[in-house]
C-alpha cells in the first residue's frame, strides 16, 4: 500500500503488486474469481467505505440536531437559558413576564431554533424595559432636557 498512499488506495487505487499476488493467489486455488472481477469488487468494497466515512462525518459534525456544531451551539444556548431562567422576571415588564412561561425541555431533540428565538425575545423585552426606565429616570432626573437643544 506504501507505493499508492493510503488516501489513494481508499479512493480505488490498488497497487499493482497486489494484484499479481491475488493473481498469483487465484492460481494456487480454485477461486472463482478472475483477477480482474477481484479488483472491481475491491474498488467497490473501498469506496463503500470511504462513503460510509464521508456520511458518518457529515452526520457527526454538520447535523443540525446531533452533530458536534449543533451540540456546541445547543450548550451556548443552554447556558444562556439557565442564566435566563436564573434571572427571572428582573427587568422584565409585567406584560412580558409570559415569557418565563415556556417549556423548553427538547432542546435534544431540535434544531435549538425555537430556543433560540426565545432567548432574543426575552432579551429584546429586557432591553425594551430597560430603555423605558432609562428614559423616565432621565426624564425625571434631567427635567426637560430637549428644550436646552434647541
Amino acid at each position: 500500500m506504501d507505493a499508492v498512499g493510503w488516501r489513494r488506495f481508499m479512493e480505488g487505487m490498488i497497487p499493482s503488486v497486489a494484484v499479481r499476488m491475488q493473481s498469483e493467489t487465484e492460481d494456487a486455488s480454485t477461486c472463482r474469481l478472475t483477477v480482474k472481477a477481484w479488483s472491481a469488487n475491491l474498488v467497490v468494497k473501498l469506496l463503500e467505505v470511504t462513503h460510509g466515512q464521508w456520511l458518518y462525518r457529515n452526520v457527526h459534525v454538520h447535523d443540525m440536531v446531533s452533530g458536534e456544531k449543533a451540540r456546541n451551539r445547543k450548550e451556548r444556548i443552554r447556558a444562556e437559558l439557565k442564566h435566563q431562567m436564573e434571572v427571572g422576571e428582573e427587568g422584565l415588564a409585567e406584560e412580558d413576564h409570559f415569557l418565563l412561561d415556556i417549556n423548553l425541555d427538547d432542546l435534544e431533540h431540535s434544531t435549538g431554533e425555537d430556543q433560540a428565538i426565545w432567548l432574543l425575545a426575552l432579551k429584546a423585552a429586557r432591553k425594551a424595559q430597560q430603555l423605558r426606565e432609562s428614559r423616565a429616570n432621565g426624564t425625571a432626573a434631567g427635567g426637560n432636557r430637549g428644550a436646552a437643544q434647541l
